[in-house]
């Protein structure tokens, strides 16, 4: 590797962790305000103040969650009308899952009110750590990661929302479309758009078992906390993160 391939490498290295390290303050910023959230919307007190605060941030809320749908609509047409002219994406593609974070986190505590606060407490450092995983670790982990993550939030949907619930459901049709996409990039040579310019998901050689085994694995856990009722879920939840430490182990042994 000469001088050149060294320096753009160490450019490229520099940029990812400054777009993790954004992330990361992302996640402090909005960790912050599931606190002021917990403190003044959900443990509210009795006293004129307190309900007046508590109905300013319901209506806060409320707009930000239509807000931030209507910025994820237009940041997903930018996307594509970027992409289909074969330009890169980073910026809307990031802007995109900004919107994403901000309408999830919205609708959630409206929704699910303080079972949501409580899961979103746990939600937002893990969103943190799959940046990481993204931009500083194997891309590999990172979908087997995410699919693993969705099947987590599957099982507290059945908990919380029921079986049948528009939640469950949807948590089950993103771990079949990242299962698809994962198809698609196996015989594309790990492209998940495939035109000049637009730059690999997956290496060439990636590994795509434990990617695999991560959706059979977080599609069983959900039907079978369908099948035997939702208080089956709580458990389950911790097979699915000991599922997702047996991966990180994996990946990280790998990388030596």
């Amino acid at each position: 590797m000469n001088y050149n391939e060294k320096e753009a490498r160490r450019r490229q290295e520099d940029q990812d962790l400054n777009r993790a390290l954004i992330w990361v303050g992302a996640a402090i910023v909005l960790e912050f305000f599931l606190v002021l959230v917990d403190r003044y919307y959900i443990n509210y007190r009795t006293t004129a103040e307190s309900i007046n605060l508590a109905l300013a941030f319901n209506a806060g809320l409320r707009v930000l969650r239509w807000a931030s749908l209507a910025a994820l609509i237009a940041c997903v047409i930018w996307v594509a009308l970027r992409l289909s002219k074969g330009r890169k994406a980073g910026l809307p593609l990031t802007l995109t899952a900004a919107s994403g974070v901000l309408l999830v986190c919205s609708h959630v505590i409206i929704h699910f009110q303080d079972a949501g606060v409580r899961m979103l407490f746990w939600l937002v450092p893990a969103w943190a750590a799959l940046a990481l995983v993204y931009y500083l670790y194997q891309r590999e982990f990172f979908l087997a990661a995410l699919v693993s993550g969705a099947g987590v939030l599957g099982l507290w949907f059945v908990r919380h929302a029921g079986a049948a619930s528009f939640y469950t459901i949807l948590a089950i049709g993103v771990i079949v479309i990242l299962a698809a996409a994962m198809f698609w990039m196996k015989s594309h040579q790990g492209r998940l758009i495939v035109k000049e310019g637009i730059k690999r998901v997956l290496p060439p050689d990636a590994g795509y078992g434990l990617m695999f085994a991560s959706c059979v694995v977080s599609l069983a856990a959900i039907a079978a906390a369908i099948a035997l009722g939702g208080a089956v879920s709580y458990y389950l939840l911790f097979a699915m993160v000991a599922w997702l430490f047996a991966l990180l182990v994996y990946y990280t042994v790998k990388m030596m």
